[in-house]
């Protein structure tokens, strides 16, 4: 059991662990190597522009680097986009760094901060990532300010309504036709202070803080109308709310999200501000959509490797500020490759499904269950708010929980497994505990992984416990039998 290996564990490096900037890679940009060996750059990537602004707007854990350089690769170059692409990462961060990756004596496309090519050194490199963009200047050195301007001038369509449809991606060959090309890259931009955040730029916070897109839209649309009354009603509740008030449909290609109503405003203006806010509601839908398909097995439901790394990394901040203890279980399932190749992958699509299925049914609601590889899982057991008694250890839970997960497997019932249904599948795995079995979420899994090693010698069908998890679940000895 390899609890390094599993799907999305390439896809993000040195998240948080003192680093000075975040890069972004959007597509391939072939600059993974040589980026991953500086230790101050935490390593994000994304296939299309949509997923690198959903990527700005949802970093997991609170100690994310606050500067960040976005990179766009030649594949994903988002061409006659591109201004409403800036526009969208500008709102999210006034101040982030838009660099492309470009072919041999190509210059920068006029849309970025800077350009990379195949020659760019190292140390050239490291310079221009950590650049910060001088946000909301007028007459700013950055080359596409100029012409995102002249753009939208001319009927671009809007950063929502571009998200919201999203985002097409626009093919290689066609990316950038007819952009002029600049001549060099974007001299060195300096440090500037962002602007107050005002229109849309306020909803953009709220999607990148996770506060509630609506609270931000209203304050807004009761400003422009000059209506304090006007209020968001939900769809089912229009029925019985404010009869005698005027009344328009927030929608978005003819979803209806709810209404504006207001006994001040007139029709037609709630009308257009409703056309407005359905644009927004539909893009804090999406954003939820990508976040979860960003982070999610699509097979079992159960949270990826990309979301246990930075989960388990910010739940060991918080219990290192607040003084509580986290618990990881690392797992898989005994000779599953057996049960796959006999009864084929539909049995062995059912096995991991319902694996998934059983410990959702006895993990608490602060606990994640993750697949961390093929037949490979991991439980963080995490309870943020500490105790819910005075005295009490509810850390010894987690012991209980994953014995009685043990036997549910053992005792399970999985149809395409036929006659050999009944008391076939075995789980082996190891319990280790934060702070005493180890330090940093590397060590942590390490442990982890140590100790399930130790249940298959024993074995199998064991979960063994280090020192660290006996201290919060008890004096149960190792390789406990379900």
């Amino acid at each position: 059991m390899t609890a390094a290996s599993g799907h999305g564990a390439a896809e993000h490096n040195g998240v948080g662990g003192g680093a000075d900037v975040r890069v972004i890679l959007v597509g391939r940009t072939g600059l993974d190597a040589s980026l991953r060996l500086d230790s101050g750059v935490e390593l994000v990537r994304a296939r299309t522009a949509v997923a690198a602004i959903g990527e700005l707007a949802s970093p997991i854990d609170p100690a994310a680097p606050t500067a960040t350089t976005v990179i766009v690769g030649l594949d994903a170059d988002p061409g006659d986009r591109a201004p409403a692409f800036v526009e969208g990462l500008r709102l999210l961060d006034p101040r982030v760094r838009v660099l492309a990756a470009t072919g041999e004596g190509t210059a920068a496309p006029a849309w970025c901060d800077g350009a990379i090519g195949p020659r760019t050194g190292a140390e050239e490199l490291r310079r221009l990532v950590r650049r910060v963009h001088r946000a909301g200047v007028e007459g700013s050195d950055a080359p596409g300010a100029a012409k995102t301007k002249a753009e939208a001038a001319e009927g671009e369509r809007s950063l929502a309504e571009w998200l919201a449809e999203g985002g097409e991606h626009v093919e290689p060959e066609q990316a950038g036709a007819g952009a002029p090309e600049t001549a060099t890259a974007a001299p060195e931009a300096q440090e500037g202070v962002a602007p107050a955040l005002e229109g849309d730029a306020v909803l953009a916070e709220a999607l990148l803080t996770g506060c509630d897109v609506v609270l931000g839209a209203m304050e807004l649309v009761r400003r422009r109308l000059g209506a304090a009354d006007v209020s968001f009603v939900a769809d089912h509740e229009r029925a019985s709310s404010n009869p005698a008030a005027t009344w328009a449909a927030v929608e978005h290609r003819g979803r209806r999200m709810g209404w504006l109503c207001s006994k001040r405003a007139s029709g037609a203006a709630l009308a257009e501000q409703g056309a407005w806010l359905g644009t927004w509601l539909a893009l804090r839908d999406q954003q939820e959509q990508l976040k979860r398909g960003a982070f999610t097995d699509d097979l079992t439901g159960a949270w990826n490797r990309r979301y246990f790394d930075r989960f388990l990394r910010a739940s060991i901040e918080h219990a290192r500020q607040h003084r509580l203890s986290v618990t990881v279980l690392c797992f898989d399932i005994d000779d599953f490759k057996k049960y796959n190749d006999r009864y084929g992958h539909a049995a062995g699509d059912e096995i991991l499904q319902e694996t998934v299925r059983l410990l959702k049914s006895v993990i608490r609601p602060t606990d994640r269950v993750c697949r961390i590889g093929g037949d490979e899982f991991a439980v963080v057991f995490h309870e943020p708010g500490g105790p819910r008694e005075t005295g009490s250890k509810p850390p010894a839970l987690v012991g209980q929980i994953a014995r009685r997960f043990q036997k549910q497997i053992c005792e399970h019932r999985f149809p395409k497994l036929a006659e050999e249904a009944p008391g076939t599948l075995t789980v082996s795995g190891g319990l280790a505990a934060y702070p005493w079995d180890g330090r940093t979420a590397e060590e942590l899994v390490e442990r982890a992984d140590e100790l399930a090693l130790q249940s298959k010698r024993q074995g199998k069908n064991a979960i063994t416990l280090g020192p660290g998890a006996e201290k919060v679940c008890g004096p149960t000895g190792q390789g406990d039998q379900a």
